[in-house]
């Protein structure tokens, strides 16, 4: 597997997927089903919201999503240290070293669409 279909495939999985999740959840789940209180009141602050703020607020959900999968993979790239962790950390796909510019890789991938 290639670099590039390595984080084709998480953002797939991790932006668009989960987003699409999160979306639905917050469109189609009613306050008083949710049971966790973070949720409740997740729940209750995007209701309150108007059409184009609920938009802003999946919005910020995706960047977040994006931002944090940016920073693990300069992680696993090696390009930002992490206290506690020493040696290297490397991403292998069948034996096959691919990381280096994963976080780069992302990225540009991310702002393209």
């Amino acid at each position: 597997m290639s670099p590039e279909r390595f984080v084709q495939a998480l953002q797939k999985v991790v932006v668009h997927d989960n987003l699409a999740v999160y979306s639905e959840l917050f469109r189609s789940t009613p306050v008083d089903r949710a049971v966790d209180p973070h949720w409740v009141r997740a729940l209750t602050l995007f209701n309150g919201l108007d059409d184009e703020n609920k938009q802003v607020l999946i919005e910020i959900i995706c960047h977040t999503m994006v931002d944090t999968t940016a920073n693990i993979l300069g992680i696993l790239d090696g390009g930002c240290p992490v206290a506690g962790i020493d040696g290297d950390v490397t991403v292998q796909v069948d034996g096959h070293r691919i990381g280096g510019e994963l976080q780069e890789l992302f990225l540009e991938l991310s702002e393209a669409g």
